[in-house]
């Protein structure tokens, strides 16, 4: 493998400059031995144990310097001139919602918006939205996590559907938007009376934001705005409002503060012309396979426009990246001094990411603004060090942002429902770097 190609050219760099002195060679890791540790597991994961059609993993200290850059894919799924590198456009699904996040928090601090703002202000096609209440009693978020913790119940299916229709208790707000307080769901709630009629709107293949909510005010919210977590299209929502308040699209804001001024490429709601996507492939057989049309069911079986032309710009869903591109925002957020660029946010908007903002204990940790502020559990009951912030992607995309060792990590792949079990790749990634830290 030659080192010094694309974007692993910076590895060569930093190896370099790690040579120069015999007094910075302990501090130094060896970008070859971390890659090549990095590439045994990818290789066990896609390769041996078939959990994923590839992963590529890219990690930038906070300079901006490159620690790590591996990708191994199938050959049951590329052929080996075709396979997957991380400087490869891949969709992102909810990491969009970071990015919207930080638009959001940048547009607060400019006095635009404010987080107690009504969202019926800026999307009055809202102001009828309706709570659906079960007749029997507690609440349909309830009655959907029973479905999933008991298997297919159609008594609780039934307790769902039986429903009255009230006013919400109080306004929503941009806040219960940026929290996923506001009562949007997704059609993953398994209750076939909702998760029907959403993936029957097509919301997807709607051309604009007005045809979006105009449809979405159709369908009632799974709880009254309040202190409750349910994940749903809030920040999808939160996007359109951005564009409401700004007079500007999303893709216009994204280059306007955050992609032109700070010459990040890789990271669009726009897919560049002449560039393929990646497959879908599904394991939720427990085997991977390409998956089949509308089996990736987030709104019901219809995809978000990836395209050079789209005109529907969703902030929760929409955009797409490449590995580089996505490292390249998580530094400039959170290691602006050490970029030595001008922070994009202030350390106040900074802190309260990063704070929990949802009090609820889930024993793995907390919520944050889109972020999840990791407690150290991890998925084989192990701990590692707590303070890592995370999200992810519907089709397996991760980052981290480490606050500690400095770092930001991107892995990517695209599978729907992974049969990966046990210790995530991404745990196992960030041991290797912490070893060489040591």
């Amino acid at each position: 493998m030659n080192l010094c190609k694309t974007s692993a050219k910076a590895i060569c760099i930093r190896f370099a400059l790690c040579l120069v002195s015999a007094g910075n060679l302990i501090a130094c890791s060896d970008p070859k031995i971390i890659d090549d540790e990095i590439s045994q597991i990818l290789h066990q994961e896609v390769v041996v144990q078939q959990n994923y059609p590839f992963l590529t993993v890219y990690v930038e200290d906070a300079q901006g310097e490159v620690l790590a850059s591996s990708q191994v894919a199938s050959n049951a799924f590329f052929d080996p001139a075709e396979t997957p590198t991380v400087d490869d456009w891949m969709r992102i699904w909810s990491m969009t919602k970071l990015v919207t996040t930080v638009l959001t928090l940048d547009l607060i601090e400019d006095g635009l918006i404010n987080l107690e703002d009504e969202v019926t202000e800026y999307i009055p096609e809202l102001g009828n939205l309706m709570v659906a209440r079960p007749l029997a009693g507690g609440t349909i978020p309830e009655i959907s996590a029973a479905t999933y913790e008991l298997g297919s119940n159609q008594e609780n299916e039934s307790d769902a559907c039986d429903y009255t229709l009230e006013r919400p208790e109080r306004p929503m707000t941009v806040r219960d938007l940026m929290l996923h307080t506001a009562g949007f769901y997704y059609a993953t709630t398994n209750l076939p009376c909702l998760d029907g009629p959403l993936a029957a709107l097509s919301l997807p293949l709607t051309r604009s934001s007005e045809a979006w909510l105009s449809r979405l005010a159709t369908l009632p919210l799974i709880q009254s705005p309040s202190d409750n977590y349910y994940y749903g299209q809030n920040t999808t929502v939160l996007g359109f409002l951005l564009e409401r308040a700004s007079g500007l699209s999303l893709q216009a804001l994204l280059e306007e503060r955050i992609t032109k001024p700070y010459q990040i490429t890789g990271l669009s709601f726009l897919l560049p012309d002449g560039v393929s996507l990646p497959p879908r492939v599904s394991g939720v057989d427990g085997t991977l396979r390409l998956a089949r049309e509308g089996e990736l069911d987030i709104f019901g079986g219809e995809q978000p426009p990836y395209g050079s032309d789209t005109t529907l710009f969703l902030g929760g869903e929409g955009m797409v990246a490449t590995a580089p591109g996505f490292a390249k925002f998580l530094g400039i957020v959170f290691f602006p001094e050490e970029r030595q660029v001008r922070p994009l946010l202030d350390p106040t908007s900074i802190a309260a990411m990063t704070s929990p903002q949802i009090n609820f204990d889930t024993g793995w940790g907390a919520t944050g603004y889109t972020l999840w502020l990791s407690n150290g559990r991890r998925g084989d009951d192990t701990y590692s060090r707590a303070g890592i912030w995370t999200g992810g992607g519907y089709e397996g995309t991760r980052y981290w942002i480490d606050p500690e060792l400095k770092q930001v990590g991107v892995i990517m792949t695209q599978v729907f429902m992974s049969p990966a079990t046990g210790l995530s790749v991404d745990d196992r990634v960030r041991d290797i770097l912490e070893s060489q830290e040591r």
